[in-house]
């Protein structure tokens, strides 16, 4: 439960680390809105998986550069996977909503909810791929120390 409230305020703080991002590039700068949420979802995706790695799932700066690397590719996959699939669901709803003739409001209304809808969705799957895939051997080796500390005679 600690790890799932820690990944919890890891997103937050990258959510609130994009916004600033891109509200910054966009109005302070004047870039490209298409550039300036790329740069947005990197900058929170960096401050994410450092917030995971090593918060979250206590995993130490003492392991190899290597580790790291995978550890980021693995999550760079999953984050790059969560909003193609947010992307996704947006467009769909975008599709229905033109097929459908809502009006404005509506339609602002159908493509808000799917693209949250899917962040929800991915929220928790992306949490127990994390945990069981990405940063797997340090919950095994939890695992391993709290069956050793329950088999132990008292």
């Amino acid at each position: 439960m600690v790890r799932f409230l820690r990944y919890a305020v890891g997103s937050a703080t990258a959510s609130i680390v994009s916004a600033i991002v891109l509200a910054v590039l966009v109005h302070g700068h004047h870039v490209a809105p298409a550039v300036a949420s790329v740069c947005a979802f990197i900058a929170g995706a960096l401050v994410n998986f450092a917030i995971y790695r090593f918060w979250a799932w206590r995993h130490t700066i003492t392991r190899a550069a290597a580790a790291i690397g995978k550890d980021f590719a693995k999550y760079a996959v999953i984050a790059v996977s969560t909003a193609l699939v947010a992307t996704g669901t947006t467009f769909l709803a975008g599709r229905y909503a033109d097929h459908a003739g809502l009006g404005s409001g509506m339609r602002v209304l159908l493509l808000e909810g799917s693209y949250f809808a899917a962040f929800a969705v991915m929220f928790v799957v992306k949490f127990l791929v994390l945990d069981r895939y990405v940063f797997v051997q340090r919950h095994r080796a939890e695992v391993s120390r709290d069956q050793v500390e329950n088999t132990t005679p008292a």
